[in-house]
């Protein structure tokens, strides 16, 4: 599963997700929307593409367990297979910002060993598998350099803790001395820190769909990067350059 042949294949479907989220970003008055809980969202075209990744992945890599946000799935015990999530950052998506994305990782015993992160509108696929490198566009690419004197690192936010929690946590990187920002969008600023365009990123209860993809993307451009399950499918990130 992680050969160049697998990359290579897994960057093929990316892209054809990307394209098909592109065609729903020009349909927004066609959008049928569900709030799932509180300020999150789902739409007909998170569906839509859930089903073509999983459709497009089956056929490209077997029987692997799938993990969708939006249609479910089980990874087993052993967490092995792909975690997929169609649109991160719906909100963003149904705003009309560009800041939202498209992830698909595979994991083996619960451990990220290849992904591909879409960010349609900016242009950029970002991809890695054990042992490639940072991927950019599907060609190699270094973890980009920092001015290491600008210290920006992001939070995520959800409702697995209280928003006190995470204004607490955002304080306490202000008191180092770092600007804090909040694009209610994981894979996006995973994959701008493994671009080096921030310091990093946490978040505490995200999905595993969240992360599945950027632990590797990330690890692989050179970050520390540490997932851990906390609570039945919930898990914390904390990914930085050091």
């Amino acid at each position: 599963m992680k050969s160049a042949k697998a990359l290579h294949q897994l960057e093929t479907i990316m892209q054809d997700a990307a394209e098909l989220a592109m065609v729903w970003t020009a349909r927004r008055g066609e959008l049928v929307v569900d709030e799932k809980s509180a300020g999150q969202f789902a739409s007909n075209a998170d569906i839509d593409i859930e089903e073509h990744l999983r459709r497009d992945l089956s056929q490209a890599f077997g029987d692997s367990q799938i993990l969708g946000e939006e249609l479910g799935g089980d990874l087993g015990a052993d967490v092995t297979g792909w975690a997929v999530d169609p649109i991160d950052g719906t909100s963003n998506f149904l705003l009309g910002l560009p800041l939202w994305g498209i992830s698909a990782g595979y994991l083996e015993n619960g451990v990220s060993v290849m992904g591909a992160i879409a960010l349609p509108e900016l242009g950029l696929l970002l991809s890695a598998a054990t042992g490639t490198g940072l991927r950019v566009n599907c060609l190699p690419q270094k973890g980009g350099s920092r001015l290491r004197s600008v210290k920006v690192t992001a939070l995520g936010e959800n409702d697995f803790e209280p928003g006190s929690t995470t204004d607490a946590r955002a304080e306490a990187y202000r008191d180092q001395g770092f600007a804090v920002v909040r694009y209610r969008c994981a894979v996006f600023s995973l994959a701008s820190a493994a671009l080096g365009r921030m310091n990093g990123y946490f978040e505490n209860g995200c999905g595993l769909w969240d992360v599945a993809a950027a632990e590797v993307i990330c690890r692989e451009a050179g970050m520390a990067v540490d997932v851990r399950n906390i609570a039945p499918g919930r898990y914390c990130v904390d990914a930085r350059w050091t």
